[in-house]
């Protein structure tokens, strides 16, 4: 059973300088070719024009190169999650998805600045440019659909097999375009690059789309599905054969579900279960959705495929901390679930301070779990918030500035805070602990989103 790195945040740091290193370089080495391997048409122009039809090439060999490289940040590749985390890598995806579609509507700009465009024919000889032409559109209604998803209510299955799709089709004819829509590329070491770049990202898709086949070898099967709360189900999957991969309590993983009941979308959801107890896995879940209303309709003898490890929030990424910091919304606890489970069972004294913000009293999952946790864990301390009813269980109100400082005033302003909850409320808790003296670089949030 393979080990799960845990990389020191300075080792993070190093490899992740390397590989923006690497990438510049490359970015820096193709650029070049418009340099090094001057076509006709650039011999031709001289003074501005000139200046401007080589910038344009270098504008499309950029944006060439960077879209190539959104299947490497989308295909969570294990050492990649190992430096920069995955929810990282997916945010980059969809930062560089925006660079690529700025840059190909520059690109065609300066490449016909020089030209008097309404002289250029339409025909069939130009096939290349018009070929581009789709590909421009291609890559923005890639872009597009998928920065706006929720706003044009594009239903997630029916996006993903779109965007997987569209993304290959796009990538045929860049590869297309490149070697035929100018004399760089006729022959030569510029031609090889474009078809060995084009060989690699071949075999690289290949090998993406082979991996979901080979989750299928080491199925799950549902032990138990029961009520962890009000709208919440924990469910129990142990192993068909072998056993449980080894993972670090906080992290996330990918869930297929083969069942009569639940259809067989992906999902990520937070492992609940600790490492320390390595028999079974668990993912506490709650209904909020079409699909998660489903939940509770799995049978024992449900298959799982699971794909994971992934992700940074642990503890065990801060472990020469004095004490902790963490703050959940609602379902937002099950990292801090894992952790603290985690913590129980190795005898942790460290000081954790959780704050906990649910709607009612009746939202709170494995409530009389917390209270044996609060038992087991000396330094625990369990402070509820409710944001429609009060008791006195907790205090109503939202987690925003003037409560977080109340709420924390016996905490260092200098120890790790973790946060996890829907995106508004991470955002103003964000907020909220650098105004009272936290550090961006000491908040840590887990924020998933495809």
């Amino acid at each position: 059973m393979a080990k799960v790195i845990i990389l020191s945040r300075k080792a993070r740091y190093a490899l992740g300088f390397i590989c923006i290193v690497c990438l510049l370089l490359l970015l820096a080495g193709v650029s070049s070719i418009p340099f090094i391997y001057e076509s006709r048409s650039i011999l031709y122009k001289v003074g501005t024009d000139r200046t401007l039809l080589r910038t344009g090439k270098v504008i499309g060999m950029i944006a060439a190169t960077l879209l190539l490289l959104q299947l490497a940040l989308s295909s969570r590749l294990k050492f990649l999650d190992h430096i920069f985390a995955l929810n990282r890598l997916y945010l980059f995806h969809r930062v560089n998805a925006a660079t690529v579609a700025v840059l190909a509507v520059i690109h065609p700009l300066f490449i016909f600045a020089p030209e008097d465009i309404t002289n250029i024919p339409v025909e069939l000889k130009y096939w290349p440019e018009i070929l581009g032409a789709f590909l421009l559109v291609s890559i923005w209604l890639i872009t597009a659909t998928g920065l706006w998803r929720l706003f044009l209510d594009f239903r997630f299955h029916r996006w993903w097999l779109f965007h997987r799709g569209a993304g290959f089709a796009a990538v045929i004819m860049l590869i297309f375009h490149v070697l035929y829509g100018s004399e760089t590329f006729e022959s030569g070491a510029p031609r090889f690059i474009v078809i060995l770049a084009a060989g690699t990202y071949a075999l690289f898709w290949g090998w993406v789309r082979i991996k979901p086949v080979l989750l299928k070898i080491k199925p799950f099967s549902v032990t138990s599905v029961a009520m962890a709360g009000q709208d919440a189900y924990a469910v129990e999957v142990t192993p068909r054969a072998g056993k449980v991969f080894h993972y670090i309590p906080g992290q996330f993983a990918f869930v297929t579900i083969k069942s009569k009941n639940v259809s067989s979308e992906e999902h990520p959801f937070t492992i609940s279960s600790t490492p320390s107890r390595p028999g079974s896995l668990q993912f506490l879940i709650r209904c909020s959705g079409d699909w998660t209303n489903l939940i509770g309709c799995l049978k024992p003898g449900d298959t799982f495929f699971i794909d994971g490890p992934y992700g940074h929030f642990s503890y065990l990424f801060r472990s020469n901390a004095t004490e902790y910091i963490m703050i959940a919304g609602g379902i937002g606890i099950t990292p801090m679930l894992s952790m603290l489970r985690h913590m129980a069972d190795n005898g942790e004294t460290r000081r954790v301070t959780l704050i906990w913000s649910n709607r009612t009293r009746e939202d709170i999952v494995f409530a009389d779990e917390f209270e044996e946790l609060e038992h087991r864990l000396q330094g625990l301390r369990i402070i509820h918030v409710f944001t429609r009813q009060a008791g006195s269980l907790g205090t109503i109100g939202r987690l925003n500035q003037n409560m977080l400082d109340k709420l924390l005033s016996g905490c260092s302003r200098k120890i790790p805070v973790f946060v996890c909850g829907p995106p508004l409320m991470m955002d103003e808790v964000r907020r909220g602990l650098v105004r009272i003296g936290y550090s961006h670089g000491l908040i840590l949030t887990e924020e998933f989103s495809l």
